[in-house]
């Protein structure tokens, strides 16, 4: 091998010259990208997901100041990718850029070996991070890959020509992907994933090597037929970040290329997989899953909620809708809450689960378009004083919530949209209902108004006793729930009203609703009628009119 170029590395100053122009060719080749995807459902999101994924990553960059070395880069790539990483192939890249930092740490500047090392580390932890790999997808390329960097660095190839030899390896490895996948072979195309590999790592050849960047893979491989994308089995992508690693309670020990690797990569994969769940890609504390159904969703979504669910954003796989002019961050209380709000558009916080206001400001950094924030809870509406630059709709409880988020357009106008929710959810008419056995758990919790002490019931009596709150005062309390909750019914649509939304959780009894639905046919045949299960033991009945 030549020595060549053998003093010509990889630092920080050029690990961040690549981030920057790796997200600029997405971000103009993302639609051409989003038209290869067929796998692992054709939703046509490949490219919008990597290009964002890839944006959140270099934002982390830019926050270092001084003179950065090549970990410090590649580390807050990583950190970045992994806040905002979005849908299958995005959580994939993050998960393999984590892998590239923890090799790279310590290393200045990249030798053939430490390359060879980060390629693989990379492919590793990508694989292990899905739930059932196959071949024919960013997995195989990110192996050919690392696979071909092992070999140059052995045979004594200084970091040009192992750059070099891995790209062109690359694109080989994304031509097969075709007949690797039967999908890919009856469409015609490649790997749309694999495709945004392909495009990040000649990019890394053309920095390296001082060159202008040659012709994306995409100049010969858009000849293909496009794709009409029809959903599949799958119709929902849940993408969920947890308050714990999954990892620290079942740890992931399946080696890559074993035949177990075939099958559920670790204790939380094989749940989810026995729950319905495809497409399982876990990285740390994310997680990205499809299911069939909303029903599924539910099951699937009460199972991660035992690692605690901080944030949750879902996708409709039959819609393919183009981003709005808006994107809406929700805080509420239970998966049911959680995960009505996410499908009608939302990022959906848990207010109880990590730093709220953190997470919400990282949103508003990570989006291209104004953020509009609305809480479920008075207690939220104070914290979100500290956010920067997303308006905060002034939602004071769930059914107020409710309200905006029915009005909720992505494509209005930011200003406009605003103040329709504001005025949705100034609106609205709100009582709540609560059980002895919440008042004595916790008096103050979120679901709940604000309880005067010298009202409190005392623990003597019955435990099925249940009291009433308008604006945050008792008004009346009494151990026959179903009456009281027509009465209350009742009260709110004493000044007129087109809708009643009511918010149940586990302790509310089904003919609770039945009754309430019966009565408003009878008393109301004007207001339609929502029943929302929040799927939180902290809520009995919070009702809204508007």
């Amino acid at each position: 091998m030549s020595t060549a170029n053998q003093a010509i590395g990889l630092n920080g100053r050029l690990a961040a010259r690549w981030a920057r122009r790796a997200v600029d060719r997405l971000r103009k080749e993302r639609v051409e990208i989003d038209e290869l995807n067929v796998f692992p459902v054709p939703d046509g999101d490949t490219g919008t997901n990597m290009y964002h994924t890839l944006r959140s990553a270099y934002l982390a960059v830019e926050e270092l100041t001084g003179l950065v070395t090549l970990p410090q880069v590649v580390a807050a790539l990583a950190d970045g990718a992994g806040r905002g990483a979005r849908g299958n192939s995005g959580l994939i890249l993050a998960v393999a850029l984590q892998g590239v930092a923890d090799a790279l740490d310590g290393v200045t500047v990249a030798t053939p070996n430490a390359m060879a090392a980060a390629l693989e580390l990379a492919s590793e932890r990508a694989r292990k991070s899905v739930g059932r790999p196959v071949d024919g997808t960013m997995l195989t390329v990110l192996d050919a890959m690392a696979t071909q960097a092992r070999e140059m660095a052995e045979s004594g190839a200084n970091l040009i020509e192992l750059i070099s030899s891995v790209r062109l390896r690359s694109r080989s490895a994304l031509r097969e992907t075709t007949g690797q996948l039967s999908v890919l072979r009856e469409a015609e195309v490649v790997d749309a994933g694999s495709t945004g590999i392909v495009e990040l790592f000649d990019l890394l050849y053309a920095t390296v090597t001082g060159r202008t960047p040659q012709d994306s893979m995409l100049g010969e491989i858009t000849g293909s037929p496009r794709i009409v994308h029809q959903a599949g089995a799958d119709e929902l992508e849940i993408v969920a970040t947890l308050a714990t690693d999954p990892a620290s309670i079942a740890p992931v020990s399946v080696a890559p290329g074993s035949a177990a690797a075939e099958g559920p990569a670790s204790p939380l994969a094989e749940a989810l997989d026995a729950l319905g769940g495809t497409s399982i890609v876990i990285n740390g504390a994310k997680v990205h899953v499809h299911v069939a159904d909303e029903a599924t969703a539910v099951t699937v979504l009460d199972h991660l909620a035992g690692f605690g669910i901080v944030r949750l954003d879902m996708e409709d796989l039959r819609l393919h809708e183009e981003e709005g002019e808006t994107h809406l961050v929700a805080i509420v209380q239970g998966t049911g809450l959680l995960m009505h709000c996410a499908l009608n558009g939302a990022t959906a916080l848990t207010p109880g689960s990590g730093d709220v206001v953190r997470v919400t400001n990282d949103i508003i950094a990570e989006e291209e378009r104004e953020v509009l924030v609305i809480p479920s809870s008075t207690t939220a509406l104070r914290l979100l004083g500290s956010v920067a630059g997303g308006r905060v709709v002034r939602s004071r409880n769930v059914a107020t919530l409710l309200s905006a988020l029915a009005v909720y357009d992505p494509f209005a106008p930011a200003g406009e949209i605003f103040a329709d929710m504001t005025e949705a959810a100034a609106g609205t008419r709100v009582g709540t209902i609560a059980s002895l056995e919440q008042l004595a758990l916790d008096p103050h919790t979120e679901a709940l108004p604000t309880i005067d002490d010298s009202r409190r019931i005392p623990r003597s009596h019955p435990s099925q006793f249940y009291r009433v709150f308008i604006d945050g005062k008792v008004k009346t309390q009494s151990t026959e729930l179903t009456t009281l909750v027509e009465k209350l019914a009742d009260r709110l649509l004493g000044a007129g009203g087109e809708l009643l939304t009511l918010v149940h959780g586990p302790g509310c009894p089904p003919d609770v609703l039945d009754s309430l639905r019966e009565w408003i046919r009878k008393s109301h045949a004007q207001v339609r009628f929502q029943d929302i299960d929040s799927r939180d033991r902290a809520t009995l009945i919070i009702m809204g009119v508007e």
